[in-house]
């Protein structure tokens, strides 16, 4: 199975002469980075100056919404997008070049009479195969697999601005010079949603999924009055006792416990991000060491001192790790489990 890219949704990467559309539709996306996505993105930054990795994930995210298109999505182990995505055929039509499948066709699942812009950073066959990077060290350089595509795009970027990039201009002269002007401010804006997530305390890319899997309820009480002195450094998250509670993001898990929490977790996410989560009703044994997202750590309960209280997770975010201060996390949480909030 493909997903196959409405016309208008195609940009003209490597020189094809494309008019470029408004951003792809990205509903509450704010912290719409899929984790895995994100540490690729993150892994392909810095290649050369000036390519921070937010600037990746701009370009992902005006190609195929960081490979979500149409319900594609990469795949948490492989990192392979799937379904495959590709855009229309390049016949000419709607102000883009003529270019014939030729020697291509059977590519990464090309088929004629036309080319296509292939995977989640809608490359051309040739120039993918000019500045192919396998990676993930699986000895293929694949199109489809965000890893591959995503140090594919830095290393084509960096080699078309001479090891230099001077922001979204740069990036739209090299990957839409069709449409430079359009191409730039769509990345512009998209890098801005980035920044402004993390300004505002959203995690953007440490985390993709609500971290308790079933129907939930919470409002904001970052910083409420709590016992001892305390004021509250996370936001409970309510929800039925024994709802499953999830990795948000692929990353390390231990089981912990103290007597404030009862039984806890901690998760450190692979781009340094600690997350705690507390008031568990049981754990799930297969849920510690390093895990993909989604992975289920325990479930949902009031151990600890919420006793006397509904079952709900209390969930902090970290940013700088562990022993950081925790950030306000209701507004991620809002963004991941909008689809569960009641």
């Amino acid at each position: 199975m493909v997903v196959i890219l409405p016309v208008a949704a195609v940009l003209g990467l490597a020189g094809l002469a494309g008019g470029t559309p408004d951003p792809i539709p990205r509903g509450a996306a704010l912290a719409g980075i899929p984790a895995r996505v994100a540490q690729a993105y993150q892994a392909a930054g810095g290649r050369c100056e000036g390519l921070d990795w937010t600037l990746l994930a701009a370009v992902g995210a005006v190609e195929t919404n960081h490979g979500q298109f149409a319900g594609s999505a990469a795949d948490p182990a492989s990192g392979e997008v799937r379904p495959w995505i590709f855009g229309p055929e390049l016949d000419g039509r709607n102000q883009t070049a003529a270019l014939p499948i030729g020697r291509w066709a059977g590519w990464w699942g090309l088929t004629g009479p036309w080319q296509h812009a292939v995977g989640p950073m809608q490359f051309l066959a040739a120039t993918f195969e000019a500045h192919a990077v396998d990676a993930d060290g699986d000895g293929v350089a694949n199109p489809h697999d965000i890893d591959d595509a995503v140090a594919t795009a830095a290393a084509y970027i960096c080699a078309g601005a001479g090891g230099q990039v001077d922001g979204p201009g740069e990036v739209a002269r090299i990957y839409n010079p069709g449409d430079v002007q359009r191409y730039a401010a769509a990345v512009a804006a998209e890098q801005a949603r980035i920044h402004d997530a993390q300004a505002a305390g959203i995690a953007p890319v440490a985390a993709s999924l609500c971290p308790v899997a079933g129907p939930v309820t919470f409002t904001n009480t970052w910083g409420a009055p709590r016992s001892g002195g305390r004021t509250h450094q996370g936001v409970d998250i309510f929800a039925a006792e024994g709802t499953p509670v999830v990795a948000v993001a692929a990353g390390s898990v231990e089981h912990y416990y103290n007597s404030l929490g009862g039984l806890s977790y901690r998760l450190f996410v692979d781009d340094g991000t600690y997350y705690y989560g507390t008031h568990l009703s049981a754990y799930e044994n297969v849920g510690v060491g390093h895990v993909p997202a989604g992975t289920i750590i325990g479930f949902v309960g009031h151990t600890g001192n919420a006793a006397a209280t509904p079952p709900h997770l209390h969930w902090e975010i970290h940013p700088g790790g562990q022993g950081s201060p925790a950030v306000d996390p209701t507004p991620t949480a809002e963004v991941l489990c909008a689809a569960n909030k009641g």
